[in-house]
């Protein structure tokens, strides 16, 4: 049996315990190959053990804090301490492919390292400029040659194929899946409903959920801003935001400017806000109980959206922007609605009224979002079809 590395970035450990798409993407796709070997090597965290296996997954994690951390982040060129490491329990596995996520550079810097002669795919969960300033490559330089280029969208395909891709040999669509059975259908199982929002105090209440980090950038002041017009119309409604400023240890809560005044605005608020703090992605599937829609106004050009495709899972019906990938997770009509004016508080407003006072429209979106993500985006068909790529890697396949 073929082996296979998924690498991750040196942000978030993987399984995903403090958050991260990327993490989430390759936890779950490792656990579901049937054809390929996986062995994930991700950055160590203080709660979990540098090497274990669980299944048939190998973990590899690489220890990096402290100054290292923060030489690695400023000082990559100098100090690669991630890419040695990996580079270094690669040559221990001998995969027969490399599967790098969301690090252009830690894929050029493999290569550099004596690792060349593996296939290679990258794999971009979001944009070039979605990436940090040290983590984006120069532009300008050769790009990396590389045997794929994979896309969490048709959108981050059709932005990226010609910049980060430029190398590629061949290019696909992945889309991120869903594990639509950790969700409960909050039709058919009203008591687990009441008792989840029993916790937060919120009982019979219209509810609006975002879940995802609070930032001005995911449109979580624009909500606020749409929330004190639906307030003059449901006075008794409320707001339960679900995250915290970033992912990470000890940085869920950090104090950034809009944090702040997210926090004066909500003490201020004519209406009910809740802030749950950053909930870890397995216990993600209680919080989505919490709410009769989801809003996810994103303000910038998502690669896709995981929260999206949890929140159909969870049979929520969705109001969203039109940016970047999200219209491909998020049809008009089906499992949600979709702002015309990604930054207009009164539309949003507007259709967040309309969906609270229509319980049928509210059930017959959540209940065909719900089937849509069980017949297209479950973990198991995404891992058939990341597989279906190894296997076309493996035999070399003339590139398209």
């Amino acid at each position: 049996m073929p082996t296979v590395a998924l690498i991750g970035p040196e942000l978030y450990p993987i399984p995903p315990i403090r958050g991260g798409a990327s993490e989430l993407f390759i936890d779950n796709l490792a656990a579901r190959l049937r054809g390929w070997r996986p062995v994930v090597i991700g950055v160590g965290d203080p709660e979990l053990p540098p090497y274990e296996i669980r299944g048939r997954v190998e973990y590899f994690r690489v220890p990096l804090a402290g100054a290292r951390r923060w030489l690695y982040a400023r000082y990559r060129h100098y100090f690669p301490f991630y890419d040695r490491r990996v580079a270094e329990i690669i040559r221990r596995v001998q995969p027969d492919l490399l599967h790098v996520h969301n690090r252009p550079l830690l894929a050029a810097s493999l290569k550099e390292l004596g690792l060349a002669h593996l296939p290679m795919l990258l794999h971009m969960h979001n944009l070039y400029h979605s990436l940090g300033r040290r983590e984006r490559p120069v532009p300008g330089t050769a790009p990396t040659r590389l045997e794929g280029f994979v896309a969490c969208s048709r959108f981050v395909l059709a932005e990226e194929r010609g910049r980060l891709g430029a190398g590629a040999a061949r290019h696909w669509v992945v889309y991120n899946g869903v594990a639509a059975d950790a969700f409960a259908d909050p039709w058919e199982q009203p008591e687990q409903v009441r008792q989840a929002r029993q916790a937060y105090g919120l009982g019979e209440a219209p509810t609006v959920l975002f879940a995802g980090k609070l930032r001005e950038s995911k449109g979580v002041g624009l909500l606020m801003d749409a929330m004190s017009l639906v307030w003059e119309k449901l006075p008794d409604a409320a707001l339960v935001l679900v995250g915290g400023t970033e992912f990470g240890r000890g940085r869920t809560q950090r104090p950034t400017p809009f944090y702040q005044d997210l926090q004066t605005r909500i003490h201020g608020a004519a209406g009910r806000v809740v802030l749950t703090g950053f909930i870890p992605p397995a216990q993600m599937p209680a919080a989505y109980l919490l709410g009769d829609l989801f809003a996810g106004p994103s303000q910038i050009e998502e690669g896709l959206g995981m929260v999206f495709l949890e929140a159909s899972a969870a049979g929520l019906p969705i109001i969203a922007t039109r940016r970047g990938g999200i219209p491909e997770v998020v049809r008009d009509g089906l499992n949600g609605l979709l702002l015309d004016r990604h930054d207009d508080p009164r539309e949003l407003a507007g259709k967040i009224v309309s969906l609270l006072q229509d319980r049928d429209l509210r059930q017959k979106l959540g209940r065909q979002g719900r089937q849509w993500v069980r017949e297209n985006f479950s973990w198991e068909q995404i891992a058939a079809r990341q597989e279906e790529i190894y296997d076309e890697v493996l035999r070399g396949e003339p590139g398209t």
